[in-house]
């Protein structure tokens, strides 16, 4: 019984659709008093040119309130996304809008809030969502993706949070807003900065050794050839010499291993300073082709190196408490 229940209140919320509030301006009340000094005017003066001005400025004010209802009735947010960015950056939430109407929407202002704490005060309600951005205009049954930025201001995951649409749109006698709930985060990573330098073959001991892989950078001797070789790497010269077939073998230089310790920033005081200069390391070791690890109080990532690699360890910080 309850599951038909919640389905047929889930099929009801369907039909009703969004909630779309809508209140006059203060130039919507101000063309409010203008009607009824037009209409005291006509009345006192039994000027019918007045009344008929009245109703049809009255007429006009009704239209573009249904317009003005109509310019966010059918707009949803399909999707929103954004990727990791550094404390003091800003966030790119990527925010695709749907317009399934037949009829363009104009002027929609996009704001969202992150603090949806409910307080006693209902005035509170109407404050709080900053970082306005204007959308010129939303075309007819068609999807448009917004970037919206909002800066980075606490490391780990930032709440895009509740988002928000208004327009004053066709006359701005009228303010109508409505709004998207969503789970959208982003992970912030600590701030990359610090003074200490990179722990080397001195510091680490026999946490870091140097040796080399196969690669195309520097030319190592020769091998026999074997089935499957690639044949741009026959040595030819060779085989002009002894008729036997030989490939040429090539090595490239790998950093070693490097193992980033919390211990090694033991001597900062500061939580948020210790994991900005692992911060810097991590993207030191990447940068000089280190194979690395990080090593946590509640966590350790094995050694590796990528773009995948010196994620975990970056998430790793961005989520340490």
């Amino acid at each position: 019984m309850t599951v038909v229940l919640k389905q047929l209140y889930q099929r009801f919320n369907q039909l009703r659709g969004r909630r779309i509030f809508i209140v006059p301006t203060r130039f919507g009340f101000a063309y409010v008093v203008f009607l009824i000094l037009i209409l005291l005017g006509a009345i006192n003066y039994s000027n019918s040119l007045g009344h008929v001005l009245c109703f049809l400025l009255g007429s006009l004010g009704l239209v573009a309130m249904l317009h003005t209802y109509r310019n966010l009735a059918k707009i949803e947010l399909k999707q929103a996304h954004a990727k990791a960015v550094f404390y003091g950056q800003d966030i790119n939430f990527k925010l695709i809008f749907d317009n399934p109407s037949s009829h363009d929407n104009y002027q929609i202002e996009v704001s969202s809030k992150q603090n949806t704490h409910r307080s006693w005060n209902p005035f509170k309600m109407f404050k709080g969502y900053d970082n306005p951005q204007m959308i010129n205009q939303l075309k007819p049954q068609q999807t448009t993706q917004i970037n919206y930025l909002l800066p980075a201001q606490q490391r780990g995951l930032y709440a895009l949070g509740r988002v928000r649409i208004a327009s004053v749109f066709p006359l701005g006698l009228y303010s109508t807003w409505s709004y998207f709930k969503n789970n959208v985060t982003a992970l912030v990573y600590p701030k990359p900065e610090g003074s200490l330098p990179l722990p080397n073959t001195t510091q680490q001991g026999k946490n870091f050794t140097s040796k080399h892989i196969k690669g195309l950078d520097d030319f190592s001797g020769f091998n026999r050839y074997r089935t499957g070789d690639p044949i741009h790497a026959i040595a030819w010269k060779s085989v002009a010499k002894d008729n036997v077939l030989r490939t040429k073998q090539f090595t490239s230089p790998q950093g070693g291993h490097l193992m980033l310790e919390w211990q090694a920033v033991a001597q900062i005081k500061s939580l948020e300073e210790r994991l900005s200069q692992l911060c810097i390391w991590i993207l030191q070791a990447e940068a000089s082709e280190i194979t690395y690890g990080l090593r946590l109080p509640n966590s350790v990532i094995n050694f590796g190196h990528g773009e995948i690699h010196r994620h975990r360890c970056l998430a790793a910080l961005a989520l340490y408490e």
